[in-house]
């Protein structure tokens, strides 16, 4: 319990901390506290990750299931969810190609539980927790955590404070250049000092100063997103949003790219970005880095369609992000943001199932671009991508039937023949409550479709008062499913995904249609009901 309420106070929030700091030279700490990945940690593999919890009660604690968020870049996929047996043992298996430093966590009224964990692809790691006054504290007996059990729970934590360091930083654009500046010094001065004060070995010293230039990296990245908020102003009419740009100087500032020197403090060559989360770090350089995001565009569409812009896009895209990412070279963290790029250009457009291009003329992209992708891990799933795309038709996957799934079953009896549409959503989320009110129209023409049912799969606690009563607004007329928390969690583990809203469609034979070949939903024909059925159709008739 001393060592959890060192960590803790030693994690005082980042922003807060203004008074000046020395000059960080990072090299020198880089060689006399060294910590890297190594190329061979790179595969793919399972990471086990069991134990128990001792004096462990599901009421007094609160949870039978702890969640997590670590997210499988190559496969798209998320490790959701931690059930926690009755006498307090735990295991769950990830699937990983890299490196991961992550955590399964609940927080509620009784304390905050937190799981953290660092592996390489093919580890075991056990893990001997204990309840303590509402938190977990945890040791490993052996193993990769047993050299770094000072530092992971302490890097959890850390991560989650310096994440939005940045969210209320005040003034104009140049203001926030200079906070960057000051969370630099700040963030390292602070981890040398919390490393002293928790007793670091030199290994765990290197492992949180290189895990900090990830933090700062993101941390910037999501004040660029509240930034960019800063730059536009909305108003609402009826079921409309109407975003209006009203701070042109901001937003030109922002798309300076000699505006982003800060970036100069992070080496965007080291692997150990892989590891730190780096599906947060890709979103927000997709979204929240003008530079890049609001000039990677060819026209109107994204991705393209014809052959020669595709061919443009990539290299075109690769140099915009160098840019704003202040490096010459074309570093593991700028082939990933392409190689998500491709995912999404294959995915939305090459599998376009009305129109795809021809597979001569996919290799021949292909074979155009893949000079982009020199990081070998990367380059290798980049091959794999484009293996599976050519040659892999199949449109369905099997049901994963289990007992959070049965209500599927249920719904196929009770509505034979039809289409299952599930909308994954929850009261906390902006985006789903946005696309159930502007789909009002959509849904009742849907609702006059013989062959599509749509279903509502609710994430809330199923005696959450609110909830009910915005159903009943909005959602009076639909079929509403409330599996409650834990198996909402499940549920994520079951079809593979993190955020929401999300949308799976089970055909009427039992089988999951792949995420990329629903190109009709909610959110993108709010307002186009033939759109959303003429993709519909589409699918129909290729099944």
């Amino acid at each position: 319990m001393k060592r959890l309420l060192l960590i803790i106070s030693a994690l005082i929030a980042i922003a807060s901390t203004s008074t000046a700091q020395k000059p960080v030279n990072f090299k020198a700490l880089q060689k006399k506290y060294p910590w890297s990945i190594p190329i061979e940690s790179f595969h793919d593999d399972t990471v086990v990750i069991k134990g128990k919890i001792e004096n462990y009660d599901p009421q007094q604690s609160g949870f039978a299931t702890l969640l997590g968020s670590t997210f499988n870049l190559f496969e798209d996929v998320t490790a959701a969810s931690m059930p926690i047996n009755a006498d307090g043992t735990f295991e769950k298996k990830i699937k990983t190609s890299y490196p991961i430093c992550s955590e399964f966590c609940e927080y509620n009224q009784n304390g905050q539980f937190h799981l953290p964990f660092f592996a390489y692809p093919g580890d075991t790691v056990i893990i001997n927790a204990k309840v303590n006054n509402g938190r977990l504290e945890c040791t490993y007996p052996q193993g990769r955590c047993k050299n770094l059990q000072n530092v992971v729970p302490y890097l959890v934590l850390l991560d989650r404070e310096t994440l939005y360091a940045l969210e209320d930083c005040k003034g104009n654009f140049t203001d926030f250049i200079n906070e960057c500046e000051k969370l630099w010094n700040t963030l390292i001065n602070k981890v040398l000092n919390d490393a002293k004060t928790l007793n670091f070995s030199k290994e765990e010293t290197g492992m949180a100063l290189e895990l900090s230039r990830c933090y700062y990296a993101k941390a910037i990245l999501a004040g660029l997103m509240f930034q960019q908020d800063h730059c536009y102003t909305e108003r609402i009419e009826g079921k409309y949003h109407y975003i209006t740009l009203s701070d042109t100087a901001r937003m030109n500032q922002m798309k300076n790219v000699n505006n982003y020197k800060f970036f100069k403090h992070i080496d965007f060559n080291d692997p150990v970005f892989f590891c730190s989360d780096m599906f947060i770090l890709l979103n927000y350089m997709d979204h929240s880095l003008p530079p890049f995001s609001s000039n990677k565009r060819i026209g109107r569409v994204y991705p393209p369609r014809d052959m020669e812009s595709s061919k443009k896009f990539f290299y075109r895209a690769d140099s915009l992000l160098r840019k704003a990412l202040q490096t010459n070279n074309n570093t593991p963290v700028v082939q990933m943001v392409m190689y998500n790029s491709l995912k999404t250009f294959i995915d939305r457009t090459w599998s376009d199932i009305e129109i795809g291009l021809p597979t001569d003329s996919i290799k021949e992209i292909r074979d155009h671009i893949m000079p982009l992708f020199a990081f070998a891990p990367v380059r290798k799933k980049v091959e794999e991508l484009f293996v599976d795309r050519i040659s892999n038709n199949q449109i369905t996957v099997p049901l994963r039937h289990c007992a959070v799934t049965e209500f599927i079953d249920s719904l196929r009896t009770a509505y034979p023949g039809k289409y299952l549409y599930l909308d994954f959503w929850a009261m906390g989320c902006g985006p789903c409550r946005s696309t159930i009110q502007a789909s009002k129209d959509l849904r009742e023409k849907i609702g006059n479709n013989p062959d599509i049912k749509l279903v509502f799969v609710n994430g809330d606690n199923p005696n959450y008062t609110k909830m009910h009563e915005y159903v009943a607004t909005h959602l009076a007329n639909e079929v509403n499913i409330y599996p409650g928390e834990d198996n909402f969690t499940l549920l994520r583990d079951v079809f593979g995904f993190a955020g929401i809203p999300h949308f799976e469609v089970i055909s009427p034979d039992g089988q999951v249609v792949k995420e990329r070949f629903i190109k009709f939903d909610l959110r993108d024909h709010a307002d186009n009901y033939e759109q959303f059925k003429k993709q519909f159709d589409i699918l129909k008739n290729k099944l």
